[in-house]
């Protein structure tokens, strides 16, 4: 009977967590905050020690006797190291240490004979560990449970302090509250996934720079998984300096979501804004890109025509507003101060209400577009403007074309272009004077490069640089067809390495814009929105922390989680994101940082100032502090290395 109890016992999640070989010492001094744990050089040796920021788990019984203790005593607290603590002896150990040196005449005696003696050497084998208390594990309706702190503590308590590995840290790593696991699973029903969807592994746990005793033995790498639905509408951060494996954790992201679309056939887009090019384009750092892998799955976009790649860019005859902002941005750097090229900069070509100014609009159109046509903008084959114009005024522009032909009825941008520049020679005539507009008259004077006075000036010559940045190949605007594509559950690649930077902003802020509202309005009319995941690098430029929250990248950031839009955003700059994204980020994957300030704004935030040493110095590219919805506390792990090849043969495997 006692074995099946033992039995029982040994199964018991709680006291699977203590392993009696991996003793290290005990708890001296404990309170709600910390414990100040004893050990010693040979229990530390047996573990291969004990690194920084490791964890350590004091329990009050021993496991082989589980069955037999108090209730009151079945909970095992969890510490992380967080520096060392002096013992009240050391003070004399360190004098009997010195006494020792000092009477060594070979430094590298290997005799012994000027060694301590036994009693001796095992006084000075002892130091003290300084721990956090993380919290304690306990069982609850047959539940592992792990609250965050410490419910109470007795002073003559022996604390027995156990170095967790394997299997214990493998647990204490992954877990997840039940209730959490519970809630989980709702609010993936809720994005309308019923399959069972498994943890993904992303990486393995590392304590220290140093990887030498407790990594050095492949078996002995403890896995790190990440759950599913912590990444799905909710709002990521991936911060560190340049070269620490930021891109490396987006692109194992990018993969995992991808996973999680394939294996429960759900449409999930994924967005990614690349400012290096390095999503959109194979490098040899990684041996392929996230384009390469999923190349039938993926959409790239560009700003400049790239075989390969489709248009970012609009056709500026059909979207007026966004070619006209492009026009603009290239005549404030031209820096022109002649008075009908700072008139046209102020020109609108919204649509009026007024049923009466809609003729003046539809000519005020016709003669933008003209301008865009002589100054090298390739139209559409065959197309037509079309405008009216009463008839006094076409008689007058009738009288010098051999064979006149009415606007009405839609002509060529040549014939328009003729047109207009009859129109401008009699801008005088008494039967013209009043029919142009003072808009109109800033646009022929544009068009035929004269100003009022009819004297030389630049006029369409100086936006030709801008055609660069029109396409005639467009007829959906470029935001509408990459929303599309997203709620298709494609991966869609905006290659912003190349272009003007100011319109590369404007462009992202657009499309993002576009996607957030259509998501919304989807929302607001009972319906049920796609399932997007925005990826966003140098985020401080776009959710900065002077930015208004109802800009559009803040208000994504913010509200998205709502319409089923998750954000992963990347930075170097913690400080530089705007405080109210900062408070509502779920997940955060922290590598090396540089600065005191970074890690002062940095330690705001969950327990992430128990690294704050390790981050300052640690450079290893890989080397992450995680926090993760599902996760109560921070993990130190080695984010694994994105491989192409393994997730090729793996998805080879699941056809």
């Amino acid at each position: 009977m006692q074995n099946i109890i033992a039995k029982l016992n040994s199964c018991d999640k709680l006291s699977q967590l203590v392993q009696e070989e991996n003793f290290v010492g005990w708890v001296y001094n404990i309170n709600y905050e910390e414990a100040l744990v004893m050990t010693n050089d040979v229990w530390k040796e047996k573990v291969n020690g004990i690194p920084h920021n490791s964890f350590l788990l004091a329990a009050p019984f021993d496991p082989k006797n589980y069955g037999k203790i108090r209730d009151i005593d079945k909970q095992v607290i969890l510490l992380r190291v967080t520096g060392s603590s002096k013992l009240p002896q050391d003070d004399d150990m360190i004098k009997m240490k010195i006494d020792n040196f000092q009477n060594q005449e070979d430094p590298f005696d290997l005799s012994g004979n000027s060694d301590y003696d036994p009693l001796t050497k095992n006084k000075v084998q002892f130091g003290g560990l300084v721990c956090r208390v993380v919290g304690t594990f306990y069982m609850k309706n047959d539940n592992l449970v792990l609250g965050s702190d410490l419910e109470t503590f007795y002073m003559s308590t022996k604390l027995n302090v156990f170095m967790p590995k394997g299997d214990a840290l493998k647990s204490i790593v992954n877990y997840v509250d039940p209730m959490r696991a519970a809630k989980a699973k709702k609010e993936f029903l809720s994005l309308g996934i019923t399959k069972e969807v498994e943890p993904f592994k992303i990486g393995t746990v590392r304590y220290t720079s140093t990887d030498r005793l407790n990594r050095d033995n492949p078996n002995d790498l403890v896995p790190f998984t990440i759950q599913p639905s912590d990444f799905l509408a909710r709002r990521t951060a991936v911060l560190g300096m340049t070269r620490t494996g930021k891109s490396n954790m987006i692109k194992q992201t990018v993969s995992v979501v991808k996973k999680i679309s394939d294996k429960c056939e759900l449409p999930i887009g994924q967005i990614i804004f690349d400012i290096n090019g390095e999503y959109a384009n194979a490098n040899k750092q990684d041996e392929g890109s996230i384009a390469d892998l999923y190349k039938s799955e993926c959409v790239r976009y560009r700003m400049v025509n790239t075989p390969g790649f489709k248009p970012l860019l609009n056709n500026f005859y059909e979207q007026i507003e966004e070619g006209y902002s492009v026009i603009c941005e290239f005549l404030k750097a031209g820096g022109s101060k002649a008075a009908d090229v700072q008139q046209f900069m102020n020109l609108s070509f919204d649509k009026p209400d007024d049923i009466n100014e809609i003729k003046k609009w539809e000519r005020k159109i016709a003669l933008y577009k003209t301008i865009l046509y002589v100054a090298g903008f390739k139209p559409a084959e065959n197309y037509k403007v079309k405008f009216e114009a009463n008839e006094k005024v076409r008689q007058v522009i009738d009288k010098e074309i051999p064979n006149p032909f009415n606007p009405k009825d839609g002509i060529t941008l040549r014939q328009a272009q003729y047109w207009f520049e009859i129109l401008r020679k009699n801008k005088d005539h008494q039967d013209v004077k009043g029919w142009i507009t003072e808009e109109c008259r800033v646009l022929l004077n544009i068009l035929c490069r004269k100003n009022d006075n009819d004297a030389f000036m630049n006029g369409y010559k100086l936006i030709v640089e801008a055609q660069n940045y029109h396409t005639p190949d467009r007829i959906d605007e470029v935001a509408n067809e990459i929303y599309q594509y997203l709620c298709y559950g494609k991966i869609v690649i905006i290659d912003l390495s190349v272009g003007n930077a100011t319109l590369r902003e404007r462009l992202s802020k657009k499309i993002a814009a576009h996607i957030f509202n259509q998501s919304m309005k989807t929302f607001t009319e009972g319906k049920d929105p796609s399932n997007i995941v925005f990826y966003i690098e140098e985020a401080h430029n776009l959710i900065g922390k002077n930015m208004e929250i109802t800009d559009t990248w803040p208000r994504l950031a913010k509200e998205g989680a709502k319409y089923k839009i998750a954000l992963v955003y990347s930075t170097q700059e913690v400080s530089s994101v705007h405080s109210n994204i900062l408070a509502n980020t779920e997940n955060w994957f922290v590598s090396h940082l540089n600065s005191e300030k970074e890690m002062a704004e940095l330690s705001k935030f969950y327990d992430f100032a128990d690294f704050r040493q390790s981050l300052l110095r640690s450079q290893d590219v890989g080397f992450s502090r995680v926090k993760t919805l599902s996760s109560p506390f921070v993990i130190p792990i080695q984010i694994d290395k994105f491989d192409p090849k393994e997730i090729i043969e793996e998805r080879k495997e699941n056809v």
